[in-house]
């Protein structure tokens, strides 16, 4: 293969220097090179050519998502009240996380306070799935002493919250639709 390889390189730069050279082909007069390509050489070239690796559908890697996209499409399908974007400066308030800069994640959370409703997804490349699910629950059980026996329906989605961990991604959704959220995600997390 490798001896097969070197030939077709070897084919292919002959074939384009003499391209390059300026001159026509076989012209009077011409001082230039002129490479010949013989039959053998050019199949050398398919042969190749033909034999480059190419993975299989079970081979290949599943799409680099934006943890933005996947919040945006739950927002977008499920009913939710005046979502707050939290910003990387502010995650620490939220969240007892520390997420590298070069990190994507998403999280939105209830502007007026009164909902429970958030979301938040990360690209877990960089961080530990152990530390994301420690401070998910954390958030979570804090969140249920804020609206127990305020809100029986907003504690109510707090104790059924949507959570998933796929493929280098982790998502967990305080909504009225995990189903939506789940398959959300699934979508786009494959």
């Amino acid at each position: 293969m490798k001896n097969t390889l070197a030939a077709a390189c070897a084919a292919l730069c002959a074939l384009t220097l003499s391209a390059c050279s300026g001159e026509t082909e076989n012209e009077p007069g011409a001082s230039g090179t002129y490479t010949e390509i013989t039959a053998s050489e050019e199949a050398v070239v398919t042969l190749a050519e033909s034999e480059t690796e190419i993975p299989s559908e079970t081979e290949t890697k599943t799409e680099t998502v934006l943890c933005s996209d996947i919040a945006n499409a739950v927002m977008a399908a499920v009913e939710l009240p005046s979502m707050a974007e939290v910003g990387a400066d502010r995650i620490g308030m939220y969240l007892d996380l520390t997420v590298p800069d070069s990190c994507d994640f998403s999280m939105y959370i209830c502007g007026s306070g009164g909902f429970a409703d958030e979301i938040f997804i990360i690209n877990t490349d960089g961080v530990s799935i152990d530390d994301i699910k420690t401070a998910a629950e954390k958030r979570i059980e804090t969140r249920k002493k804020d609206f127990e026996g305020y809100n029986p329906d907003e504690f109510d989605k707090l104790e059924n919250f949507f959570s998933a961990e796929k493929n280098g991604y982790y998502m967990y959704a305080v909504t009225c639709d995990n189903s939506v959220c789940e398959s959300i995600f699934d979508e786009y997390v494959k």
